[in-house]
Order: C-alpha cells, then structure tokens, then sequence
C-alpha cells in the first residue's frame, strides 16, 4: 500500500469525531495491504477508542490486516474479550479465531 496515504489515513483515528475515526480504520483496511505493520500498529491504538463501534471495526479490520498468526494482532485482539460491549467481545472471539494458529498459547 502507499505509506503516505496510509500515514494520512492512520492520522484521522484522533479525530473528534467517531464517525471519522470509524471510516478511518475501514479506509486502511482497502489502503493496507496484509501484514503492514504500520496499518496494524495504527488500527491497534483504536482497541481502546471511547466508541464501540470503533473499537469493533478495529478489531474486525486486524482479521483483515494481520497475517494467521501475527503475535502483536493476536495480543492487541485478546485484549478485547474483555470489552464492556458485547458486540465488540464477541468480534474479538471471531477474531482470534481466524488469526490464531493452532497451538497458539493466547
């Protein structure tokens, strides 16, 4: 993916607005491609957004984004099962599914 988009995309995830944040990640979803570790690194920081939705589309993107496998997705994504929302647990579980290898310890 071209970094500089992806940079100003990436800069969006502090806007005010969740909405902004929201369309932010799922714009470096089509901008990154797997395994970008700065795409990664960047929907990440949106585990802990103060909006759910956020959080969810963050977690849902890292499926997306990571490689099977990927240690920092995996931890970032276990970290979620225990969200105060429920809609965003169970994305976390759905995730974990899909990025974890078998025997993965997390």
């Amino acid at each position: 993916g071209d970094q500089y988009a992806i940079a100003a995309v990436a800069a969006r995830l502090e806007d005010t607005d969740w909405n902004v944040r929201h369309a932010a990640v799922e714009a470096l979803v089509q901008l990154a491609e797997r395994g970008d570790q700065n795409a990664i690194t960047a929907v990440a920081t949106c585990f802990e957004d103060t909006d759910l939705e956020v959080r969810r589309a963050a977690v849902e993107a890292l499926v997306q984004l990571a490689n099977k496998g990927d240690q920092h997705a995996i931890v970032g994504v276990a970290s979620r099962l225990e969200d105060k929302d429920r809609d965003v647990r169970r994305a976390a579980v759905n995730a974990l599914a899909q990025l974890a290898e078998r025997g993965d310890q997390h």
